[in-house]
Order: C-alpha cells, then sequence, then structure tokens
C-alpha cells in the first residue's frame, strides 16, 4: 500500500469548492452610506432603556421588601408595577415591525 500523504508544498483544490464558470466576482459599487435613525426612534429607544431600567428598578425593590409582612404590602405592588412596565417595553419593543408572522402547526 502506498502511503498517499499531501505534503505542504504541494497546492491542492478541493473539487466541492469549485464550481464551473467559478472566478473572481466582480467588485460591487459602494452604495451611499446607511442614514442615521431618526428622532422618533431615538425617542423609542430611549422610552425603552427607561422602562427596562424601572422595570427592573420596581422587580428589584419589591423582592427585597417581600420579606417581611408589611413590606409585602408594599412589595407586591411594586413587582406587579414592574413586570407591567416589562409588558409595555416588550409592546413599545413590538409596535411598529413591518414582518409579521404566525406559527403554523404541520
Amino acid at each position: 500500500m502506498d502511503d498517499r500523504r499531501v505534503s505542504v508544498a504541494e497546492e491542492v483544490i478541493e473539487p466541492e469548492l469549485l464550481s464551473p464558470g467559478a472566478g473572481p466576482r466582480p467588485e460591487r459599487p459602494a452604495g451611499p452610506p446607511p442614514s442615521p435613525p431618526g428622532l422618533l426612534w431615538r425617542l423609542k429607544g430611549a422610552l425603552a432603556g427607561v422602562l427596562g431600567l424601572a422595570g427592573a428598578a420596581l422587580l428589584l425593590t419589591g423582592a427585597l421588601l417581600t420579606s417581611t409582612v408589611i413590606g409585602a404590602l408594599l412589595g407586591i405592588p411594586l413587582m406587579l408595577a414592574g413586570a407591567f412596565a416589562f409588558y409595555l417595553l416588550l409592546k413599545l419593543l413590538g409596535s411598529g415591525s413591518r414582518h409579521t408572522f404566525t406559527f403554523r402547526r404541520f
């Protein structure tokens, strides 16, 4: 049996990487640079950040307060307010979506 190992000096081209007519691709002309996001997009991002931070702060504060009975009277509503803030955050981030899709059963 011959030991047919490929040495480093030999150039080998994998046949799976080539296709008929494959050659260098032409350069694509550069298009105009993307425009910066508009004012409403930046406001939406800022509001999403504020809602996210407020929701996390309310949930954390409410969770820490629920260790006592008196604190639970304040903590549970704070946790509900934090959950509502996260709900509003998800509704805000999902609004204005151009592409909607549904999951279909197979």
